[in-house]
């Protein structure tokens, strides 16, 4: 006679129930865990973004209550001073907010196109462009303004040219023959992105890079118009409607390549904003599909395949990230989106990509050692930044002389890296030094020639 042990039989049951169950929560936890959230009670649509001060700024359309640009402090969004128009880029400068779009007015004072921002009050930015401002950057210290103008201050400057507090307005070169609608530096060059086909009066199929002298093209350049350029992992990409390379592509420093199936769908596909989060490329725009799945304006590329954030930003043509950059070690999107929150929202999900460059803690300051090293006569130098901020990165001698300067800009949060070139530079010891407003760190380099 056969007897069953019904104890152990439940026991065993209610254990396997517990496991489902806690699995099952685990699931639910995560899912929910990896989701957009609110920023206050959002913004008007959105297209710049930019940390000032330790609080976010939104550049966005005026009018139907939006003001140019809000601040949120963690907690609420408030306006200030009050711009009459639209702010569609922003860019931190020497201490001071630059904001750049199409308005007269910044707090009651005559403005044209661009003004600064001291975080008490609005002063202009001596005359500026005679039409709209697409893009901002800084570069060999100084401002860098792209767009639809043809003339700053009573001088030809065509779609781009530099300012500077002691020195006034400069054009570059014969600037471009048609818009600028995007700025960067890569490899200690500025990169420009737009619908231009001429630099410098030399061909550049839209997108083309500017040495402090001469501009030239990169590449056979990109067919389609470019809306965004961000640089990272040694590599440059750009962004906008392009069907040779699927709306997204990267340079590395031979050749033009596709992300994968690159993006697409939608009415529109268009690319408006890149974010380079480590080894992570966050791309956003007006598109509904990113290496086969529905993204719905939002995807991540972790330098092999595609990936969706949630569920992205609503299901219109018209709908995505415009905007995108980090706060509070989150990543923080603006657009026009209804869904999942009015037009500014955060990721909380898990931000990957950062342990390629220090293992180890991926959100501490980081600097890595050149390779090669010894080197004739370009090096590689990869750097971490756990917040925004003014970034130096110099070359000294022996003697303690600044010799070079390959990095003098504000960088969001994130790793990075640059190639050094040592020309002009006698063999020897060398030391190269990153800054921020909070960390300083020193390695030796060795240039043997």
């Amino acid at each position: 006679m056969t007897r069953t042990n019904t104890s152990t039989g439940s026991i065993k049951s209610i254990t396997k129930f517990l496991g489902i169950v806690i699995l099952f929560t685990m699931f639910i936890s995560q899912a929910y865990s990896q989701a957009w959230s609110q920023l206050g009670g959002g913004t008007n649509w959105e297209y710049s973004l930019v940390v000032y001060n330790n609080e976010l700024y939104a550049g966005e359309q005026s009018g139907s209550g939006g003001h140019g640009v809000k601040k949120f402090d963690g907690t609420s969004w408030s306006d200030f001073g009050g711009i009459n128009g639209t702010v569609n880029a922003m860019v931190v400068y020497n201490g001071k907010l630059i904001v750049g779009g199409a308005f007269t007015l910044a707090g009651g004072l005559e403005m044209k196109n661009i003004a600064q921002w001291d975080g008490v009050e609005w002063a202009d930015v001596s005359g500026g462009p005679n039409s709209i401002v697409s893009a901002l950057a800084v570069y060999n210290g100084d401002l860098i303004v792209g767009g639809y103008f043809t003339m700053v201050e009573n001088m030809t400057a065509n779609h781009i040219a530099k300012w500077n507090s002691n020195g006034g307005w400069v054009a570059l070169g014969s600037g471009t023959n048609s818009q600028v609608m995007a700025l960067t530096t890569h490899n200690n060059k500025l990169v420009a992105g737009g619908f231009f086909t001429q630099a410098g009066g030399s061909s550049a199929s839209h997108v083309a890079q500017w040495d402090g002298s001469n501009w030239s093209s990169i590449g056979g350049g990109i067919t389609g118009i470019v809306y965004a350029v961000a640089s990272g992992n040694g590599k440059l990409y750009a962004g906008g409607l392009s069907s040779s390379y699927q709306c997204i592509s990267a340079w590395d420093g031979s050749s033009w390549s596709n992300l994968g199936s690159g993006v697409g769908g939608g009415t529109y596909p268009y690319v408006f904003s890149i974010l380079v989060h480590g080894t992570d490329v966050y791309v956003g725009g007006m598109y509904t599909i990113a290496g086969g799945q529905t993204v719905n304006g939002i995807a991540k590329w972790n330098g092999t395949a595609w990936s969706g954030l949630g569920s992205g930003f609503g299901y219109g043509n018209a709908c995505g990230a415009y905007a995108m950059c980090m706060f509070n070690n989150k990543l923080v999107c603006g657009g026009i989106f209804s869904s999942p929150y009015t037009n500014v929202a955060q990721w909380d999900g898990t931000l990957t990509g950062v342990n390629n460059v220090n293992p180890s803690n991926p959100e501490d300051f980081y600097l890595g050692q050149n390779y090669p090293n010894p080197f004739n006569p370009s090096t590689n130098i990869d750097f971490a930044i756990p917040n925004a901020g003014l970034i130096k990165l110099s070359v000294f001698d022996g003697t303690g002389r600044e010799v070079a300067q390959i990095v003098n800009e504000n960088l969001a949060a994130g790793s990075y890296s640059y190639s050094f070139k040592a020309a002009g530079l006698a063999s020897g010891v060398y030391f190269y030094v990153l800054k921020t407003t909070e960390n300083v760190e020193i390695r030796k380099m060795i240039l043997v020639k």
